[in-house]
């Protein structure tokens, strides 16, 4: 069913179909909850507006979607602060939205333009697997400005805690779409009680253009690794999940030998927050490189109409 048809009856109406679902989740009230805005060409929204929802509503990010063609679609996302390029976790709960709205079905692939460029979106046996932007990982340079001791002192942890014990792991700044400070810790323990400098982390990243500090432990037996994530520079003093970074860490594990592509990886977040989220990833060979795919489940919990 194309999405225009499905919202004709407000054809020429200020409603737009509304939704509420937990990415990265088969449970109501875990994972990643995302807004999701569903827009017809008759829907002359502004980007102010969309703004301005995202604020009412006060999700991490909030996703507009607008129908193409048959199997593509225009995304855009808004945290309560600004527009950002990318989001996963709205990509996977968008996608799913759709499914559930019967507008795109399982095991065919989509397209979703967003301001990273397009991006190969699947729904294989229930899950929402996304395309993420060409790998990038930033070379360390003196004009970074950074070392372990000041990112250590930003999370409130010991120096000596940032690390592995088997691969030699170092913090990294590394790219599936955005720009993430990937820091490796040793323990689970110490992953759960960082007590984060949510001033100095925005001020960092904001010199380094970059979003999140996403920070894992390979201590975690249930499975690949357990992460937390901190974008206070877009309004998120920490998130959930997160696909993007959770693209980027997939990729900077594979760069030094933890992780082996067209194999699907489980990684686990917002235990802290008490959303734990599951999220899977991997890595496959498309277009000369190996390319990051993020994905899960989600669950559709509040449906409703926009009244602008």
């Amino acid at each position: 069913m194309r999405l225009v048809g499905i919202l004709s009856i407000w054809k020429g109406g200020p409603m737009m179909r509304f939704f509420v679902a937990d990415a990265f989740t088969q449970k109501p009230f875990y994972g990643n909850p995302a807004g999701v805005v569903l827009l017809n060409d008759d829907h002359a929204i502004s980007k102010e507006t969309m703004l301005n929802i995202a604020k009412e509503v006060r999700f991490s990010e909030t996703a507009f979607v607008r129908q193409r063609s048959d199997n593509e679609f225009v995304l855009l996302y808004f945290t309560p602060v600004s527009e950002i390029d990318l989001c996963g976790h709205a990509t996977i709960a968008t996608f799913y939205v759709l499914k559930e709205e019967s507008i795109i079905q399982e095991n065919k692939k989509y397209i979703a333009h967003t301001r990273t460029g397009a991006i190969e979106v699947t729904v294989e046996d229930g899950k929402v697997m996304m395309e993420q932007a060409e790998p990038q990982m930033m070379e360390t340079s003196e004009e970074m400005n950074f070392d372990e001791t000041t990112l250590a002192e930003l999370l409130g942890i010991e120096a000596g805690e940032i690390g592995d014990d088997k691969y030699s792991l170092k913090p990294r700044i590394v790219s599936t779409g955005l720009w993430d400070m990937i820091i490796p810790v040793r323990s689970k323990h110490t992953l759960f009680t960082i007590s984060p400098n949510l001033d100095g982390i925005e001020d960092f990243c904001r010199i380094n253009n970059i979003v999140s500090f996403h920070v894992f432990t390979l201590d975690e037996h249930r499975a690949l690794a357990n992460c937390r994530d901190f974008a206070p520079l877009y309004g998120i003093p920490e998130e959930s999940a997160t696909g993007t970074a959770n693209g980027a860490l997939i990729y900077y594990l594979y760069t030094h030998g933890v992780v082996q592509p067209d194999v699907t990886y489980e990684i686990i977040q917002g235990e802290t927050m008490g959303r734990m989220s599951n999220i899977f990833a991997s890595l496959k060979y498309k277009d000369g490189i190996y390319k990051a795919f993020v994905g899960g489940h989600a669950r559709v919990i509040i449906k409703g109409d926009l009244h602008i």
